[in-house]
């Protein structure tokens, strides 16, 4: 082994001189260089040998190759016979590795990859040996077949046996089916499209077309979903002038295979936007022909006949067109999904309004009008008919109307509930918004009425009067009484209301009641935790200012004894509720008599913590209690 790989360096002597005469490297990397590859040498010689020893050898030689073009750029000198070793080495690398670990796909990607750039007149061959092992793989006879293409296109025949031994292994292989389309159809792009009218024959652009359809007939008998269809329009649009007679060929073999598809019609109502109009095609197809092979007296070869441009009509007339499409489309296909594509076709019509805006609005306009009387037409549709009728005026009254209609066709949906109340708060009708409250608590029953209800207390809450005051109390009682977990920061901001609308005697009667009613939450107690705390604060600050008054001073040290009893029973609460599974409440609990309450309990604290807690929990305890130790240790200093 040590003679193989000294003599693998020996060859590589020449190598290493042109480092040193073009000062590419000095004499002690060129050392470091040797003594590195006798190393990845010897690894890829050993007994046992694994793709990474190999690996590892390609990536530095890949390196090397980088770093010698960068010195050329920067020295100004060609480095070609370098370049070339290095290269040849590499790819001598890739062959030795494949051969031995041959179903790594990755490795074949990166050695055709690599190729491309220095030496693709092997790409090919490499694809071939790819093919071999990874045929199973419709994609790589993809990319053989299109790299072969591009870069010898005179090579047609070896592509073509490519595609064609590729669909005999998948013949149901959308990419595969549709990469030969696509080749066979920029063939005949290419090709001449002169009639010998001498012998009455057919162009070679129109024999290579027929090839075409050949093409797409065969995959018809393998490819059923209609995207494959789609994806050879949209091919066959790149070459217009061409596929008059194959866009109708597909088109009409679509409306047999779907004729009830949404997609059919939708992609039909955009072609006519785009200005495909159909009928220009059965025109074309219909034109008599002399039998001389004139068109018709004009002296022209079929192919060279003048036909119908596209986009050659007006946006406007595109457009009529189009919407003409989709209203055939929703009385043939009576679905929420083809009323959907209409009314969305509509919407991106009017993302851009700078020109034909009047038609595009009315357009919009009709179709939402009748998506509402379909009663087909979904939420998302609503909210833009809502949001149009909200800026026209009288528009308002009209919403709640159709809304009110939508509305009795799913009494269950909470979007529409939504929609509705979010007029009637827009409107500010009072009655109106409590009476659809009243509605949405009998007919929706889940926790997924909670966004309603938020919109309700907050309308309420922004009235700021003697009525919103009552609402807001019977609404929050009702919702404090929900039996969804959900509802509980429903229970935290009727505790925030009260206590900064009302008293803090208020919140706390009310506290009291909710912290032993199920659900429970600990999101409550917490945000009791935070009223009493920012009243313990403000206690404090008001004593710093009154200390020359003894009196004052016995008042603010009753008000802050009681406070802090009550701050003492929300973690109580907490305790007694989550004790058993939430470390964090008794850390909590804890830091609160270090900071603020007595110090004496912090040692019995910490054993009822111990006692309580699973004991899955308390070494989570025993961290934390750590952490917070820490950590006022470190602000007290």
């Amino acid at each position: 082994m040590a003679e193989f790989i000294a003599e693998m360096q020996e060859r590589l002597l020449p190598e290493y001189e042109q480092m040193k005469n073009y000062n590419v490297f000095t004499a002690d990397q060129v050392r470091d260089i040797i003594s590195r590859r006798e190393r990845l040498f010897l690894k890829i010689t050993k007994s046992h040998q694994s793709i990474s020893d190999y690996l590892e050898f390609i990536l530095y030689e890949k390196d090397m190759h980088q770093t010698i073009t960068e010195k050329e750029k920067k020295m100004h000198v060609k480095l070609t016979g370098l370049k070339a070793s290095l290269a040849t080495r590499i790819m001598r690398l890739y062959r030795e590795v494949l051969a031995k670990f041959p179903h790594d796909r990755r490795l074949w990607n990166n050695w055709i990859k690599f190729s491309k750039k220095v030496n693709p007149v092997e790409v090919a061959g490499i694809y071939e040996k790819m093919l071999l092992y990874h045929g199973d793989a419709a994609d790589f006879w993809v990319d053989a077949a299109c790299w072969l293409y591009e870069f010898n296109r005179l090579n047609f025949d070896r592509v073509k046996d490519i595609l064609l031994r590729g669909l005999q292994r998948h013949p149901d292989s959308e990419i595969l089916n549709k990469c030969f389309f696509d080749i066979m159809l920029k063939e005949a792009s290419l090709a001449s499209n002169e009639r010998n009218l001498a012998e009455n024959t057919l162009s070679e652009q129109d024999i290579k077309l027929e090839r075409v359809e050949a093409v797409y007939r065969n995959s018809m008998t393998n490819i059923t979903q209609l995207d494959y269809f789609v994806k050879l329009l949209e091919s066959c649009e790149d070459h217009a002038e061409l596929t008059h007679k194959l866009q109708r060929v597909i088109i009409d073999d679509m409306q047999e295979k779907f004729p009830r598809e949404p997609g059919l019609w939708d992609l039909l109502a955009q072609r006519e936007l785009r200005g495909y109009h159909l009928g220009d095609m059965a025109e074309n197809e219909e034109e008599p022909v002399a039998a001389d092979g004139d068109a018709k007296g004009d002296g022209q070869p079929a192919s060279k006949k003048s036909r119908p441009h596209v986009n050659a009509r007006s946006l406007k007339r595109r457009i009529q067109l189009c919407v003409t499409v989709y209203k055939s489309a929703v009385e043939e296909v009576q679905t929420k999904e083809m009323w959907s594509r209409y009314l969305d076709a509509m919407l991106a019509l009017n993302s851009d309004t700078k020109t034909e805006r009047a038609l595009k609005q009315q357009s919009l306009a009709d179709a939402l009008e009748a998506g509402h009387h379909s009663k087909m037409m979904g939420v998302k549709h609503y909210t833009v008919l809502r949001k149009m009728l909200g800026s026209a005026p009288g528009g308002r009254e009209t919403a709640v109307s159709i809304l009110t209609e939508a509305l009795k066709r799913d009494e269950s949906s909470v979007e529409m509930h939504e929609l509705l109340l979010a007029t009637h708060i827009q409107n500010d009708s009072e009655p109106q918004v409590y009476e659809l409250f009243n509605k949405i608590q009998k007919r929706v029953h889940s926790a997924a009425a909670l966004p309603l209800w938020r919109s309700v207390i907050l309308y309420y809450r922004t009235r700021q009067d003697a009525l919103g005051a009552q609402r807001l109390d019977e609404i929050y009682a009702l919702a404090c009484k929900s039996p969804y977990v959900e509802f509980g920061e429903l229970r935290s901001d009727y505790l925030s209301y009260l206590w900064q609308e009302r008293s803090v005697e208020a919140a706390r009667k009310e506290y009291s009641k909710l912290a032993i009613q199920p659900p429970m939450t600990l999101a409550l107690h917490r945000k009791m935790v935070q009223l009493e705390s920012s009243l313990a604060v403000r206690v404090r600050f008001i004593y710093s200012l009154y200390v020359i008054c003894l009196f004052s001073i016995l008042v603010i040290c009753l008000q802050d004894q009681a406070s802090l009893k009550c701050w003492r029973m929300c973690y109580e609460f907490m305790a007694a509720y989550f004790g058993k599974t939430e470390p964090r409440v008794w850390v909590e609990y804890l830091a609160f008599e270090r900071d603020h309450g007595e110090t004496k309990n912090i040692a019995l604290l910490t054993q009822r913590a111990l006692t309580s807690l699973q004991p899955q929990y308390v070494p989570a305890f025993e961290a934390e209690r750590a952490l917070a130790y820490v950590g006022a240790s470190i602000a007290g200093s």
